[in-house]
Parts: C-alpha cells; sequence; structure tokens
C-alpha cells in the first residue's frame, strides 16, 4: 500500500503546474548568479566555497516551493471534501503520512536542485574571467548539495509540512514559511552569524554557538572556513567533522523528532470541520414587535463614522492574523537586540555607547524598511481582496456607503502597519534610554522617522495599493508588488539610476550629534514631494477604477477611468501632475544641469578616456612641495570654502625637469608655476601640461601657486564642508602633480571590455626597499585659516595669531619645523580644554554635549607621552591637539602633525565608566598620540614595509602602554582583536599575502600581525632591547627631511641585539609567512613535600608556512613561547598577582611535556595566552585544571 501511494504522490505533484514553474524558475536564478561573478578577489568563481556560500544562501527560498507541496499534499483532501472518504478507507495511518510527506520532501529537492544545474552553466555559459574559473570538478557541486541542499530542504520540510498537517490551515502554512525565513534572520542577530554584517566579530565561543543552532548550517560552514585563504576556498573541499558535522546530525534529528511528534498528533479520524454544538434550553413565550424600519443618515459625519468602523474593522482583523502577529514580535526582538548589544552588552571590544538618540535611530532604521515592506506587500492584497476571498463583497458592496469609505479605510489600514513598525521602534529606544537614566529623548528627532523613512513606505502602500487593485486575485497582486518592490529596490541594476526614474528612491537620511542632518537632505525634500505627487495620483487613479461588486475586467476599469470625474477630481489631478512635472523638472535641473550628474557608465568612460589620453605622462618626474603656505577659508554655513595656495616645488631627481603634469581634484580658479608656461589644458578631465621655459635642474626649486574656490552645487554632498564639523585635509583640494593611476579602471574583465592593456604588477624586492629613491620629504606648513565667528578653526603648527574682523575668526598656524604634510583645517563650534603637561599643551577640542571621556583622554594622552619620551625620545611638538570631527566618518581616528581627528561616536559617546570594560577611549588616543612619533618623528619611505612604521610600532606602543595602565587583560583584548583581523582579512586578500617586512597596504597585516609579531619580538629579546631599536631609528631620522626608514634597516637592528640562535626567528616571523596551532592537551599538578606543586602541561604545538603559490605545508617548530599558570583567567588579569608563573618555554616537537614549579595551585594554563604566535584558535591555548 505503502508504494502504491508513493506512487500515486509522485504522479500527482508531477502533473502540478507549479513544480516545473519552480524548476524553471531556480534553473534561471542559478544562472544569473552563476553569471554575476559574485567573488571576492582571488577566489576562483566556481570555487566550492562559493558554491557552497551561494547553495546555502539561496536554500533559504527553500522554504517558499515547501510551503507550496506541503499544501499540495496535506489540504488537498480538505479542499476535495475527500478526507471523510481517506479517513474511512483501509489506508494506513503510517503510509498516508510518509507518502505524502516524503512526495513534498523529493518535490522540493527536485524543483531546487536545478539552482545548482544553472550555477554550473552561468559560470561556463558567460563572459566571466577565464584566469578566475577553475577546471570542473563534480564534486565542487554534488557535496554542496549533499551536506547543504538536502539536510536543508529536509529539516525546513518537516517543519512546515507539520504545521500545515497539525493546523490544515493554508495561512497558518504560509505565515510558517515566512516565520522559519524570517526566523533565521533573527536568530542570526541573537547569535551573531557570520552571514550578517556584523560590527562586531563573533568570539570562538559565539561561533560555535552558531554553528550549532544555525538550522541551515551556513554559520557551521562560516565556522570552519572563516580563516580559509584564497587557496584553501579554491581548492579544498569542507569536510564533513567538527561542528559542521554536529550541525547536520543535530538538526537532522530535530527534523525527525518534529515528524515524529507530528505524526503522534495527528488524528486520522477526526476531520477538520468544526461543529458547534447546540445548547438545550427551555422554550419560552416572546412576545412579537413590529418591525419599524430605521431612517439612515447620509451626511459627511455619517459618513466619517462609517469610516471610522471599517478602518477599525481593517485593523482589528489585521492586529488577529498570524502574519502580521509574527512579523511584529520578528521586528521588535531584532530592534532590542541591536539596541541592547549596542548600549548595553557593548559592540566593538565590548564597549557600550551612551544612548543617544540618533545612535538608536542609525541602529533600527535599516530592518525596518525590510520589515515594512513585508507588511506592505502581505496587506496590500490582504486587505483589498478580504471580502472577496470571504465570498462577502457582494452584500458589503450594496450597502449605501460611499466609495470613498471604503477606498480610504483600506489605504489607512495599510499606511499605518509601517507607522506601528515606526511607533514601536520609537518607544523601545525611549525605554532603553529611560532604563540607562538618560533623559534628552529629543522627540523631534523621534518625530523625523516619520517624515524620512515613513514617507517612502507610504508612496510603496499608494503603489502596493494601486496594483492590489487592478490584479486579477489576490496572489497575483502580492507577486507583481513584490517584484515591483524588488526591481524599485535595485533599480540600477535595470539602468534606472537617476532618482526620478528610480522608481519611490529617496535618500537615506542621517543624523549626527555634532551636525544634525546630512546625505542629501534638499535632494530628499524635492523627491519627497515628487514621489508623494506621483502616489497621491495613481491613488486618483485606483480610487476611479474602485469598482463594487463583481470584480470587473480591465477594459471596464479603463472605462470607469475616462468616465465621471467630478470637479474636485479633474483639479485634483491637474494640481498633482503640475506638482509631479514640476518638482521632477527641478530635480533634473539641479542633478544634470546645476551639477555634473554621472552616471556608471559615465564614470568608467571618463576613467577609460584619461588613460587613454593621458598615460603617456606617467613617467614624468614628478616634483615635490618643500613648503606649504596656504589661505583657508571656511564658511560653513554656505557649505563652501576657498583656498590661496603658494607652494614650492623641489626637483628631487637627479635629471632636468622640462615639463609638469597636473591633474586637479576639483576644478582651479587659476595655476601657475614659475618659470613655465602652460602648454596644455584639458577643462574636462582637469588636467594641464607646463612646459618649462628652462629646464628645472636637480635640487633646484620654483615656486607653485593655485587657487580654488570650492562650492555644493543642487544636490551635491560633500562630508568635509558641513555646519559644525568641518574637516578638510590636504587631500581633499590639493592638485595631484603627476598622472593619477589611481584613476584608472581596475576590474580585468572591464579593462578587457573597452581593450585596455594588462596592469603591471609591482615586483617587490629587498634592494627595492633599500635602495629606490622616492621623490618626497617633510615640508615647511603655514596657513592662515578662517572660518565663521562662532567656530574655531584648527590646523597644524604652532598658534602665532588669533585676532577677529568682520564678523569672522582668522587663526594663523605655522610649523616650527618641518613636517610630513598631511595637514588638514577643522572648523567647529568647539568647546575647549587646554592643560600644559611637561613642556606641552594638551588641547582637546570637542562637542559640549560629549564631554564624557574627556579626563579619560587626557589622562591617556599623559600616559603615552611618558612613555614615549622616556623610550623614544622628545616629543617632536610642543602641542598636542584632539579635535572631534562628526560620525558620519568611519574611520577612528586621524594623526595630522601635532592634531588629532577623533570621530564623535568612536571616542565620545564610548561609555567606559565600568572598570571592568576595556578602556576604548583611552586605547584609541594611545594609538593616535603613538603616531606622532611612528609617522611623523620617525618617517618611513613609502614603499612595501612602510606601514610598519606606522600602523605597527603604533600598535605595539599602544599594547605596552595599555598593559602597564590596565594589566594584561588589555594586551588580551588586542592580540585577540590584531589576531582576528590578521585571519580574517588574509581569507579575503586580493593578492597573495605578503610578508610582515613587505607589507603594502594589506590593513591585516599592518594593524593585525605586526602586533603579535611585535609582542613576540618583544619577548624573545625584551622590552628594552625593542624599545632601544625603534630609538635608535627614530634618532638617526629624527631630523631628517627625507624620507629613508625601511624595514630592511629595521631588521639589520633587531639582528643586532638578537641572539645569533634566534636570527632563524626573526626571518620566519618577519620574512615568511608563518602560522601556529598551540594547544594544552592536558594538565595536571603534584603536591610536593615542600608545599610548592609540580605542574605538567602537555602541549600541542604545530607550525605551518604559506609558501609562493599560497598553500600552506606542516613546518617543524624551535622555539621558546611563553607558557603560564594563573588564578584568573588570562583574558582578566589585572595584577601580577593573579600570574603564578609565566616563562618562555623551549618547544621543539609538536608534542611536548613541560613542567614547573608554582607555590600555589592554578585554576589556569596556558601556553601564549597573550597572542604573540598567530594562531587561529586561542581557546584551547588554555586549559582549566
Amino acid at each position: 500500500m505503502f508504494k502504491k501511494l508513493l506512487q500515486f504522490e509522485v504522479f500527482y505533484q508531477v502533473k502540478q503546474r507549479a513544480f516545473p514553474i519552480f524548476a524553471v524558475l531556480f534553473l534561471f536564478l542559478g544562472v544569473f548568479v552563476g553569471r554575476q561573478g559574485f567573488a571576492p578577489t582571488g577566489i576562483n568563481y566556481n570555487s566550492v566555497y562559493q558554491v557552497y556560500f551561494h547553495t546555502s544562501l539561496f536554500t533559504l527560498g527553500s522554504v517558499f516551493i515547501i510551503m507550496f507541496f506541503a499544501i499540495s499534499a496535506m489540504l488537498r483532501d480538505k479542499q476535495h471534501n475527500m478526507e471523510l472518504l481517506i479517513y474511512s478507507s483501509s489506508i494506513q495511518k503510517v503510509h498516508y503520512f510518509w507518502s505524502r510527506f516524503i512526495g513534498t520532501f523529493i518535490f522540493s529537492v527536485l524543483a531546487f536542485t536545478p539552482f545548482i544545474l544553472g550555477y554550473i552553466f552561468g559560470n561556463y555559459f558567460s563572459d566571466l574571467d577565464a584566469e578566475r574559473l577553475g577546471k570542473f570538478q563534480l564534486l565542487t557541486y554534488v557535496q554542496p548539495w549533499l551536506y547543504i541542499v538536502v539536510p536543508n530542504i529536509f529539516i525546513c520540510s518537516a517543519i512546515i509540512f507539520s504545521i500545515c498537517t497539525l493546523t490544515k490551515n493554508s495561512i497558518a502554512t504560509y505565515v510558517s514559511a515566512i516565520f522559519v525565513y524570517m526566523l533565521y534572520f533573527v536568530s542570526s542577530i541573537f547569535l551573531n552569524s557570520p552571514l550578517l554584517a556584523q560590527a562586531v566579530p563573533a568570539s570562538p565561543e559565539s561561533m560555535a554557538i552558531a554553528a550549532v543552532a544555525d538550522p541551515f548550517g551556513i554559520a557551521a560552514f562560516f565556522e570552519q572556513t572563516q580563516y580559509w585563504t584564497p587557496f584553501q576556498k579554491n581548492t579544498q573541499l569542507v569536510s564533513f567533522s567538527g561542528l559542521f558535522l554536529w550541525n547536520r546530525l543535530v538538526w537532522i534529528l530535530v527534523g525527525l523528532g518534529i515528524l515524529f511528534g507530528t505524526y503522534r498528533l495527528l488524528s486520522f479520524r477526526k476531520i477538520t470541520k468544526k461543529v458547534k454544538k447546540v445548547k438545550k434550553g427551555t422554550t419560552q413565550n416572546f412576545q412579537l414587535i413590529t418591525y419599524n424600519p430605521l431612517r439612515t443618515v447620509h451626511n459627511v459625519k455619517a459618513q466619517y463614522v462609517a469610516f471610522l468602523a471599517l478602518l477599525k474593522i481593517e485593523l482589528k482583523s489585521v492586529f488577529k492574523s498570524l502574519p502580521f502577529i509574527a512579523v511584529l514580535i520578528m521586528w521588535l526582538a531584532i530592534v532590542f537586540s541591536e539596541l541592547y548589544t549596542t548600549v548595553i552588552s557593548g559592540g566593538e571590544y565590548g564597549v557600550s555607547q551612551y544612548p543617544f538618540t540618533n545612535q538608536l535611530i542609525s541602529l533600527i532604521v535599516n530592518p525596518l524598511t525590510l520589515f515594512s515592506l513585508i507588511l506592505i506587500i502581505f496587506y496590500s492584497s490582504e486587505i483589498v481582496w478580504k471580502e472577496r476571498s470571504l465570498n462577502f463583497n457582494l452584500i458589503v458592496d450594496a450597502v449605501p456607503t460611499n466609495n470613498s469609505v471604503f477606498f480610504l479605510s483600506k489605504f489607512f489600514a495599510i499606511l499605518l502597519l509601517p507607522f506601528i513598525l515606526i511607533t514601536t521602534g520609537i518607544i523601545m529606544c525611549i525605554l532603553f534610554q529611560i532604563r540607562l537614566n538618560y533623559t534628552n529623548f529629543e522627540f523631534s528627532l523621534y518625530a523625523s522617522l516619520y517624515y524620512h523613512y515613513g514617507l517612502q513606505l507610504a508612496v510603496f502602500s499608494m503603489i502596493g495599493l494601486f496594483i492590489s487593485s487592478i490584479a486579477k486575485s489576490k496572489y497575483l497582486g502580492m507577486g507583481v508588488f513584490g517584484l515591483f518592490v524588488l526591481l524599485s529596490l535595485k533599480s540600477d541594476a535595470i539602468g534606472l539610476e537617476h532618482p526620478i526614474t528610480s522608481l519611490g528612491f529617496m535618500p537615506r537620511i542621517s543624523y549626527t550629534n555634532m551636525n544634525g542632518f546630512y546625505g542629501g537632505l534638499n535632494l530628499f525634500n524635492h523627491l519627497a514631494v515628487y514621489w508623494l505627487a506621483f502616489g497621491l495620483l495613481i491613488m486618483l487613479v485606483t480610487f476611479k477604477i474602485w469598482n463594487r461588486g463583481v470584480v470587473a475586467n480591465f477594459s471596464t476599469k479603463l472605462r470607469l477611468l475616462k468616465s465621471g470625474f467630478t470637479t474636485f477630481q479633474k483639479i485634483s489631478f491637474s494640481f498633482l501632475i503640475i506638482v509631479f512635472i514640476s518638482f521632477g523638472s527641478v530635480i533634473f535641473y539641479n542633478m544634470n544641469i546645476v551639477s555634473d550628474y554621472v552616471t556608471t557608465n559615465d564614470s568608467l568612460e571618463y576613467r577609460e578616456q584619461y588613460e587613454k589620453k593621458f598615460k603617456l605622462y606617467e613617467d614624468l618626474e614628478r616634483p615635490y612641495a618643500i613648503s606649504r603656505k596656504t589661505e583657508v577659508a571656511i564658511f560653513p554655513e554656505e557649505q563652501r570654502y576657498t583656498v590661496k595656495a603658494d607652494y614650492i616645488l623641489k626637483n628631487g631627481s637627479e635629471q632636468p625637469l622640462s615639463k609638469v603634469f597636473v591633474t586637479e581634484r576639483l576644478p582651479l580658479e587659476s595655476i601657475t608655476i614659475e618659470n613655465a608656461d602652460l602648454v596644455t589644458h584639458n577643462s574636462v578631465y582637469g588636467v594641464y601640461l607646463f612646459q618649462f621655459k628652462k629646464p628645472l635642474q636637480p635640487n633646484d626649486s620654483v615656486r607653485y601657486n593655485f587657487e580654488l574656490k570650492h562650492k555644493l552645487k543642487g544636490y551635491e554632498e560633500d562630508k568635509t564642508i558641513v555646519n559644525n564639523g568641518t574637516y578638510i585635509t590636504h587631500r581633499n583640494f590639493e592638485p595631484i602633480l603627476g598622472y593619477s593611476s589611481g584613476m584608472e579602471i581596475t576590474d580585468k574583465i572591464e579593462r578587457e571590455k573597452r581593450h585596455l592593456p594588462k596592469r603591471e604588477e609591482e615586483i617587490i624586492s629587498d634592494e627595492h626597499i633599500a635602495l629606490e629613491d622616492f621623490n618626497n620629504e617633510k615640508t615647511n606648513f603655514e596657513t592662515i585659516v578662517s572660518t565663521s565667528s562662532s567656530q574655531t578653526a584648527l590646523s597644524s603648527g604652532n598658534l602665532v595669531k588669533q585676532w577677529s574682523d568682520k564678523n569672522r575668526n582668522y587663526y594663523h598656524y605655522k610649523s616650527e619645523n618641518k613636517v610630513i604634510p598631511m595637514v588638514a583645517y577643522f572648523s567647529a563650534n568647539y568647546k575647549t580644554k587646554k592643560v600644559a603637561y611637561k613642556g606641552i599643551s594638551i588641547e582637546q577640542y570637542f562637542d559640549e554635549a560629549h564631554a564624557f571621556n574627556i579626563e579619560e583622554i587626557e589622562n591617556s594622552t599623559k600616559q603615552t607621552l611618558n612613555y614615549c619620551e622616556e623610550n623614544f625620545g622628545n616629543y617632536a611638538f610642543d602641542h598636542v591637539r584632539i579635535a572631534e570631527v562628526p560620525s558620519h566618518w568611519s574611520f577612528g581616528g586621524f594623526a595630522h602633525p601635532g592634531v588629532i581627528s577623533m570621530v564623535e561616536d568612536r571616542l565620545y559617546l564610548a561609555d567606559v565608566r565600568n572598570d571592568e570594560t576595556f578602556n576604548l577611549v583611552a586605547k584609541r588616543t594611545i594609538h593616535e598620540v603613538a603616531h606622532q612619533y611612528w609617522g611623523h618623528t620617525l618617517s618611513a619611505k613609502p614603499v612595501a614595509g612602510g606601514s610598519i612604521f606606522v600602523e605597527g610600532f603604533a600598535k605595539y606602543t599602544e599594547a605596552v602602554v595599555m598593559e602597564k595602565m590596565y594589566g594584561k587583560r588589555a594586551v588580551y583584548e588586542l592580540s585577540e582583536n590584531a589576531r582576528r583581523r590578521y585571519f580574517s582579512g588574509r581569507s579575503f586578500a586580493t593578492d597573495l599575502e605578503p610578508p610582515v617586512y613587505k607589507v603594502l597596504g594589506q590593513g591585516y597585516i599592518s594593524y593585525g600581525k605586526a602586533l603579535n609579531v611585535m609582542l613576540a619580538l618583544r619577548d624573545l629579546i625584551g622590552e628594552e632591547q625593542v624599545n632601544h631599536v625603534l630609538k635608535t631609528l627614530t634618532d638617526t631620522y629624527r631630523n631628517s627631511n627625507t624620507l629613508e626608514a625601511n624595514t630592511i634597516e629595521f631588521l639589520d637592528l633587531v639582528y643586532n641585539v638578537t641572539p645569533k640562535e634566534q636570527h632563524h626567528l626573526i626571518d620566519d616571523w618577519f620574512k615568511k609567512i608563518i602560522t601556529y596551532d598551540l594547544s594544552i592537551e592536558e594538565s595536571s599538578y603534584v603536591a610536593l613535600e615542600n608545599g610548592t606543586y609540580e605542574i605538567t602541561a602537555t602541549v600541542n604545538a604545530k607550525r605551518f608556512e604559506t609558501i609562493s603559490d599560497g598553500k600552506t605545508v606542516q613546518i617543524g617548530i624551535n622555539e621558546p613561547i611563553k607558557i603560564g599558570a594563573f588564578i584568573t583567567h588570562p583574558s582578566l588579569v589585572k595584577e601580577d598577582s593573579s600570574v603564578i608563573y609565566y616563562e618562555s618555554n623551549q618547544i621543539n616537537k609538536e608534542i611536548t611535556e613541560v613542567k614547573f614549579i608554582v607555590s600555589e595551585i592554578p585554576n589556569y594554563i596556558a601556553i601564549d595566552p597573550y597572542g604573540t604566535r598567530s594562531d587561529e584558535n586561542l581557546v584551547d591555548n588554555v586549559f582549566r585544571l
């Protein structure tokens, strides 16, 4: 019987039209995804990693396939009134249940499988870069199908099929599918899944939890592959072991458990039809009342009352429905999670932020749009078609109520849904603020959400109502509107880039405490009117074609639209068309005429032509500035600034210079070079070619002047010049002396399409690092910077003079010595705090409302100056200026000569009041103050390895100063962050990883591995010797104007202070790519007679080297590594009293037994607890006794 039932199920499902539709749909989806080339640089498009990634991601969509087949399997008997016949037949429950489930499962798998076939076609039958397509291997596609597709569809099938079976309700089944889909993303947030773009990297512990708890196995896949190098991603199959194996087994067992539980609950003899019980009562005599018809009123008040009654009915229906409840619960869960993780449990380094209103709003706006659109898509059709779905429309449509009442009640019911989400989100934010004793609620800022985000959703509500009104069925309306929303959000992909053609587009408006609203407010306001007029127009059209009674066809609705316009409707229609066209014209004028509107293709065309026309000037020798004098006038209220520059250029080459090629960054008013004629000027590409009347001889110099006026036009946005918090660097306006290779197209495929030659790759050798001349040096700097009377202007150099004139403030700064030309200009309404410390003026410029961490910043600056002056020599300036800039800047801080910019939310709003919290304020301050030594006092040659001197040494200084201030726990946090950054960065590296001493722009090395290597060097030779090397370099180049320090010289100094037998370790750490796998496998202790204890620890130590092709091979180990015994976990050590033993032990084989004597029993034994070796997993480095 089971075999026949299963055969019938297969026969039935094959004949479903949905099966080939789903199969073809996923086939084309696979082709589309495969053709796009979505793969990080360096990873093949058809690598097993990419196949796993895309397959696992798109299995999330399989829930909608399963939903259909589950309904088809379990509800068809009810729909066709066959339940009684089947239940009364000889069919057994076990055969019935499992045949229906297996049919659902098999056809769900068969419908999704074409995605993988399409992916293969998309990879190999497209114009993707052939160099990034590996050899076809069947297992690359079969393994993800077996490990991801089949288990995921089984798990989802078990859940959705069970709900369908138990509820016998199609709506509940739809909701369950959506709920599974959305629940995954909610869980991802709570579990910090790597699928989501989290600001905080997941810890090993949370990754392990997420890896097991993720029903789709995506987190388990990421956990296994998170640190894979591009070579591994291209060549290595996923191992069916570890947490990945556990995940698959656990969730398959969960799926089976759900199925068996459903089987037990399923009653094979009960039908789903409910029979109402008739109450037995006594017979009573009733007095007949004469029927009197009621008088009805049809005035405005009556229609208004009817509108409110209908709106109440619509909303009550929505509030009781499962989809709304599910979405609302998930929305509140996500809002709670986002707020909790940022302002209570902590974000970066576990540090919370003060709950300013704008900070909280920024956390909830991204999911707001998604959840609102889900509600609008579903309920725009559900509400419009509600009466028809219940076959009640003929009765309702016959009542004497105006069309407008029915129409507006439904529209407002749809419109209120996103506003309910906004309101609940606001309430949640306010509750968090109350919980944290924050009382500045800024209700006006909360209210702006309804305008800046609610208005766009209102327009989508209008469009949704229109589409649902003209659709022939409820589900067709949902589908068409869902497609419309998807296309509108990705309109640039279909060529609709312009704001007036990008359907419903409105720019995201953000808010900073320091500067207020930013992000295109004028454009938003105009687009708001433009799209609102469009929405009201289609609302008017929708109202005109709104029919009562039977569903009208399209031609009937078209006739309704053409006829019966009232005077008010005609006026409204005309007015809205005028407004729509007028504001469309205003937007077009500002975008295309006042400003220079540039499409993506225009930008590529511009870059192509720039290269073709001016590449011939690339090899021209470039002069460089040895003196910079500027006059910068900042007008923050008008969002403009002017620059007058007087530079002196030097020919630092060994050859006479006859031509100078200049590329402007901003349009120039004038430009001149002494003793040179302008022979070519191309205003389209902003280039100038000067010819010297007499060649400029080596080491000779000339005067160079330029002027510019930068004012924002139309809707242009420039975050450098704002109302409060202007921050302009020289790179924002200073013309480029020479051809700019940065303007070239870098994408290989795009270059081939445009017939551009391959870009040459720079070969980096030791000779290049040590011997190549680089024409640049430090410069004299002087500026007069002016701003509005209410603001303070800052720049580098000593403040020579300050005055006011004509309602403007003027500041004259001049550097005492030559400086690195990384200068900037600040202007804001600053509150100031200045203290003199050991002859150095520590000056803080900050927003008055952000004074929380000022004392902490001052103390950290003092501690850094103390350490650096004691170990590396005198501070180069007589001041440290720390200036706050708005949070629309994405970096943490930047060190200019004597001046440091710090971003408001990354420093000033960090809540470090709790002593147990990692002091992120101190960390950031120490790092940027250290840059006054590493980058400004000791300036590296800008070649490979140079960033070690800038970031590597700053990270080292940051770690040692933090350790002295807060103990070893601070080093643990810093090294752990560096470790994660290194391994995560190298896994997505675009090129082969260089060794540390050749780092060239790889942030994962200069900010990551460099710290681990410097800490290892400190353990090997001692902090005093490391500091001696750094001081020697600093003293050598302190007064040098040229940039000469390089890593070859640094390593030579390191060799000099390192025992010769340890030189191989210096080579390993700096000149090779070495990683480790260290762990304590077991440990025990024995009490000795003298009251001490002998600790025995079994160490497992492996070393790996990444060779030239990216392959990793295991190599031998022979080096001293720190082993420690601790009272508390190494990550919590504040005082040395918690450290019982911490010494280097020679490890020279994979398994080593280490013994040492301690005075008391430790709780933890650890190898390399403070991350001096690049080890993927630090968790197993610590063993708890």
